[in-house]
């Protein structure tokens, strides 16, 4: 048994505190949607003691997410990859609060990527991380900027960042192709249709989206099943894409519940891979593993 600690992650738009025990186990939890673009002046510290308030001020804090980014509380320099447990323990930050609580925030990750150039994550490494046990060599973490990441002997190798989420919103509510959309039914056989017309051809994303606009013009697509069907072609070309330099035989752990991950899983069927789901928490064993490498828990 290890000592009891918290797990905060901060992200841009959300923020869930966990308060945990010394088996690992989440026995209380706190969550809103206040993430750091809501702390208004830089008043992180009341912030998070506001939150915190009814759990003991001497239990140790470990913090991942975007609330060591630039526009966060304490800016902190990426971890390059590779890199495991072991590596963002000995780069975590100690930050002494006004309230005595002590927060140790974790970093995120840097990959030098061949396509980008660079490439970053904050918070979907500490996922991994907590996800480890499931043997799996590879991750996605769905979300407005999805993560491919891959892993080796316990160390996060490279990872590949897809902005699919942020597009496919930006299409829906400020493009021509989404002003056919009649309401936000889910419609899995326009959405499959989508995925294989995507998967045929991923580098002709671009030339393909114009099908959710003249498919609909056509009457060869419901105007109910538009958004599926345009979900379908940029999740299905992320897919596409990530694939060509992955094997596509291995097991995919999307580290998402089915709600948020679901359309992923039903992508990787279509093209012929294995997917399965990790755990809701994995960001708090993630940060326990952190923790314990430090010997702060």
């Amino acid at each position: 048994m290890t000592k009891p600690f918290v797990a905060v992650d901060w992200g841009t738009t959300s923020f869930r505190a966990y308060h945990v025990d010394g088996d690992g186990r989440v026995v209380d939890e706190v969550a809103d949607g206040h993430g750091i673009l809501a702390v208004s002046d830089g008043a992180f510290d009341s912030a998070l003691e506001q939150r915190l308030s009814r759990w003991d001020r001497r239990l140790p804090i470990l913090a991942a997410g975007m609330i060591t980014s630039r526009q966060g509380w304490i800016e902190l320099p990426y971890r390059d990859c590779p890199a495991g447990p072991a590596d963002m323990a000995a780069a975590l930050h100690r930050h002494d609060m006004a309230s005595g609580r002590i927060v140790h925030f974790s970093t995120g990750l840097h990959y030098l990527s061949p396509s980008l150039g660079h490439d970053v994550m904050r918070s979907e490494e500490t996922q991994v991380f907590g996800a480890l046990d499931s043997g799996a060599k590879h991750f996605i973490t769905p979300g407005t900027h999805s993560k491919w990441i891959d892993v080796e002997d316990g160390r996060i190798v490279r990872f590949d960042t897809y902005v699919t989420g942020e597009m496919y919103a930006v299409l829906k509510a400020h493009s021509i192709l989404g002003r056919l959309i009649a309401g936000d039914a889910t419609d899995e056989a326009a959405f499959r249709r989508g995925v294989e017309k995507a998967l045929a051809d991923p580098a002709g994303l671009s030339h393909l989206l114009f099908s959710a606009r003249s498919l609909a013009l056509y009457d060869e697509l419901p105007g109910a099943s538009v958004s599926s069907y345009l979900s379908g072609l940029v999740v299905g070309a992320e897919v596409g894409h990530a694939l060509m330099g992955r094997d596509p035989g291995a097991q995919y752990l999307i580290l998402a519940s089915a709600k948020i991950g679901g359309a992923y899983a039903s992508a990787l069927e279509v093209a012929g891979a294995k997917a399965g789901y990790g755990v809701a928490t994995a960001i708090v064993a993630g940060l326990r593993a952190i923790g314990l490498a430090a010997n702060i828990i």
